[in-house]
């Protein structure tokens, strides 16, 4: 539904980009973890490489997973959000020990509802069946009802209270909530992970940019606005264990917030349901979905998609923004100083901080070719993000015309932006809805697959994950999507379109401008 009032959609950015978590605007850097996390640019996958950790004593670095050699990590490129529900339901129904899921939105919708309904399968052949989603981006009234029959069939979902009580959780207490800090109450909950089994030696996990809903999984042919671009990977050996274990340090620590409430703990109350619910019988829950959407759900769930496996060195990285940590964006710095010839980048929400900003135009300069595709806001999900990206566009593209970018034997140096428009060149009308890929390519060799967008909010206020992966198959295949995908639903950004793009035309647009600005020292 859209409001008639013009100006609404710029009066909730701030609403938007709080309660989403996708995506913000920009923000000033403060606090030491920025000053020193460009530092080092040792590589991120050499075992020696130096990181700067927490600034919390008691946690330091002991949230930095090792690198994991080739014999303990294996990597499959998922192809589209279509294979990854797959991929997803594949791995599900197969559990035998545990599951564990952790995403930002979670929506009960026809693919989600498909999705609980598994999990209720699982749960009840006995298996630990565990799921974290973050406060407030689930409000929708179908999900509340989906996550209370989850919650009514002994599968806990963190991040969800019934009638709307989870913000009890979310308000830290000092003194009863380690590190808490008042002043960052938009703290979201960002993190992508579906692990299966990981406490085996066959665990499997499927992680990247896709949260659980009908848009990341293509799964409604006959509306192109749903059909989102995205990117996931799957991952098999011994780095699962770190993924379980970032799992179990998040879940831990919702489980300990609702301990340190005493009398509110609401997990009290929730077994006192359960144990109600096993003598009168639980609440029979029923949902309104498209039948037609069922099918189509039905027909990729049966879908065997292509997963080329290759043994590849590779880190798991987390961000916990509570404790400060930034070893993402880290993580990004070092892979941007160690690229010899290209970068590729294709991230959902582009509003670069400084030190991203100083990172890619240092790479330029030393003639290596990055080349960008982000949302214009005419595919953004959330458009008023892209008009505050579009901002630092003229500065970027301005490197290349720097004595060091014109003196580089290679014409395809410098900075080069595509805005993503989910239409080709050959079409009428987009075909193709928001794209909300977050992964980088370096000189087709060293990836990066996550959910961490390049703006301040994932830099500081959400909790992010991803998985660095050195080998040269998987990231030409990555390269390969990219140049032949990404670009093809995309319009080059020129010097003009850059310089045009600093003041909008509509009046509109520069309000929504505007009021990006005014907010972004807390967005």
């Amino acid at each position: 539904m859209t409001s008639r009032n013009p100006f609404y959609p710029a009066l909730v950015v701030l609403a938007i980009t709080i309660i989403c978590g996708c995506a913000s605007n920009p923000q000033e850097q403060d606090g030491p973890q920025v000053a020193t996390a460009g530092a080092d640019s040792s590589p991120v996958l050499d075992p020696e490489s130096t990181f700067v950790g927490s600034p919390f004593t008691d946690v330091g670095l002991s949230g930095l997973f090792p690198v994991r050699d080739q014999d303990e990590c294996e990597v499959a490129v998922v192809q589209d959000g279509g294979d990854s529900f797959a991929a997803r339901m594949a791995a599900l129904k197969g559990a035998t020990k545990s599951i564990r899921i952790q995403t930002l939105i979670f929506r009960g919708d026809e693919s989600g509802v498909r999705i609980a309904e598994v999990l209720k399968q699982k749960r009840a052949e006995g298996l630990d069946v565990r799921v974290i989603v973050d406060a407030f981006s689930n409000p929708w009234l179908q999900t509340q009802w989906m996550f209370f029959d989850l919650k009514q069939n002994d599968i806990e979902v963190e991040g969800y209270e019934a009638m709307a009580l989870q913000w009890l959780n979310e308000v830290p207490i000092p003194l009863l909530t380690p590190h808490s800090n008042l002043t960052h109450l938009d703290k979201r909950y960002h993190e992508k992970m579906w692990i299966i089994d990981g406490e085996t030696d066959n665990g499997v996990v499927v992680t990247g940019g896709l949260n659980i809903g009908n848009e990341y999984f293509r799964a409604d042919p006959n509306n192109p606005a749903m059909n989102w671009r995205d990117q996931d990977v799957v991952v098999r050996g011994a780095v699962v264990k770190d993924m379980v274990e970032a799992f179990d340090r998040n879940f831990d620590y919702f489980i300990s917030v609702k301990e340190s409430r005493g009398i509110f703990n609401t997990n009290l109350y929730w077994d006192a349901t359960r144990n109600v619910m096993d003598s009168t019988g639980k609440l029979p829950i029923s949902y309104t979905t498209d039948p037609a959407i069922d099918d189509y759900i039905a027909q990729l769930e049966q879908r065997q998609p292509a997963l080329d496996y290759h043994a590849a060195a590779c880190r798991f990285v987390q961000n916990r923004p509570r404790l400060e940590e930034t070893y993402l964006l880290q993580a990004y710095e070092k892979l941007f100083q160690q690229a010899e010839r290209e970068i590729i980048i294709a991230n959902a929400y582009f509003v670069p901080t400084p030190a991203l900003f100083a990172s890619i135009t240092a790479a330029a300069q030393r003639c290596v070719s990055v080349k960008l595709v982000t949302n214009g806001p005419e595919a953004n999900n959330h458009p008023q993000i892209s008009l505050v990206g579009r901002g630092y566009y003229k500065d970027l593209i301005a490197v290349n015309e720097s004595p060091e970018v014109s003196a580089c034997p290679n014409e395809d140096a410098g900075v080069h932006i595509w805005e993503w428009t989910g239409q080709a060149a050959d079409e009428e009308s987009p075909s193709q809805g928001t794209m909300h890929s977050k992964f980088a390519v370096i000189d087709s060799t060293i990836s990066l697959v996550g959910s961490y967008n390049l703006d301040p909010r994932s830099e500081k206020l959400n909790s992010e994950n991803a998985i660095v992966f050195r080998d040269a198959v998987l990231s030409s295949q990555l390269r390969q999507l990219f140049l032949e995908n990404d670009l093809k639903y995309s319009r080059k950004v020129t010097a003009k379109d850059a310089a045009a793009f600093q003041v909008p035309e509509s009046l509109l647009d520069q309000f929504q401008q505007s009021m990006g600005t005014l907010f972004e020292e807390e967005l």
